[in-house]
């Protein structure tokens, strides 16, 4: 799907801060973050929608964020909780037509200030090269401490 942006980044024509990847998925941060270290779990295969993924695939999301989840604690970032999403479907928010899994780190009294992130995110378009060298470092930070094995 040459116009997915999504296999375009697992093709390696498009940049993305990697944290993790193997021959059925990837964990990369997010472009525009609700909360700082904000990871998606994006299978190779494209799928528009979660019902077009095999089970096992299915699985290996789950696993790979929960692994996410066990990085950004090892790593030391301020995490007393966290939010894991699906938005499946136009209709349910998602923008890109390719599942992906958000791993969304909180840290307790950031309600408000995640729900304007959210609704604001994709306006941010200013400091992407700032952006993206923020996010490399904190893709390294996450890669050191995440899980080798299930």
């Amino acid at each position: 799907m040459s116009q997915c942006i999504f296999c375009q980044i697992q093709a390696g024509t498009l940049p993305a801060s990697v944290v993790y990847e193997d021959e059925q998925a990837m964990v990369i941060l997010d472009l525009f973050p609700i909360r700082e270290a904000h990871c998606l779990v994006i299978p190779r295969e494209h799928a528009p929608l979660l019902e077009g993924l095999d089970s096992a695939v299915t699985h290996h999301l789950m696993d790979l964020a929960r692994r996410t989840i066990v990085a950004q604690k090892r790593a030391g970032l301020a995490v007393k909780a966290h939010n894991v999403v699906v938005n499946d479907g136009r209709e349910a928010n998602q923008h890109v037509p390719h599942v992906h899994v958000h791993v969304i780190p909180r840290r307790g009294g950031d309600t408000l200030v995640t729900a304007l992130t959210w609704a604001t995110r994709l306006l941010n378009v200013f400091g992407m090269a700032k952006r993206r060298r923020r996010l490399d470092r904190m893709a390294g930070l996450l890669s050191e401490h995440f899980p080798d094995t299930p």
